[in-house]
């Protein structure tokens, strides 16, 4: 158990690390992978909902403490989405926790979910919601499922030739 939390604790930091680079590189519009988010599914579908959700806020915690926005935002977000990936966790599952394409329609459904949850947070002191709904709802879920989906590619073509 230690081992795993160790490599957890691992992919949480380099998820942390990447999605700072991929904010400041890879943005479209103010618009970028949510990579903590990708994390914190993963942790929910190999782990299940409870440590998912601490996952969530601890990653979520340590991400704030290091970004501009205010703190608490982040793991508001990954406790949501590992609250939400929970529910899709299979203990007979879990080490095709990212190999297929569930990966993929989960990650959507958890992110989407998490950013409408968000949405007041985000869409203080602007007057369009909809527009604020469409720019980082739909623009995350869709930007952050291309990622999905290059992970799950990754992790199936590894698997193949393992």
């Amino acid at each position: 158990m230690t081992k795993r939390v160790l490599v957890y604790v691992t992919l949480g930091i380099a998820a942390i690390l990447i999605q700072k680079f991929l904010d400041d590189f890879a943005a479209i519009d103010m618009v970028s992978p949510q990579l903590i988010i990708l994390f914190v599914v993963y942790l929910s579908l190999r782990e299940g909902q409870l440590f998912g959700m601490g996952g969530g806020f601890l990653v979520g915690l340590l991400n704030d403490s290091f970004a501009t926005h205010f703190i608490g935002y982040t793991s508001f977000v990954g406790v949501v989405a590992g609250f939400v990936a929970g529910f899709f966790f299979k203990e007979s599952d879990v080490e095709l926790a990212a190999k297929t394409f569930n990966f993929a329609w989960i990650s959507a459904i958890t992110l989407a979910i998490s950013e409408l949850a968000a949405l007041p947070i985000i869409a203080s002191g602007e007057l369009n919601y909809f527009y604020v709904f469409l720019k980082f709802t739909v623009g995350t879920t869709v930007y952050t499922s291309v990622f999905a989906m290059i992970i799950v590619f990754v992790n199936g073509r590894k698997s193949h030739y393992v």
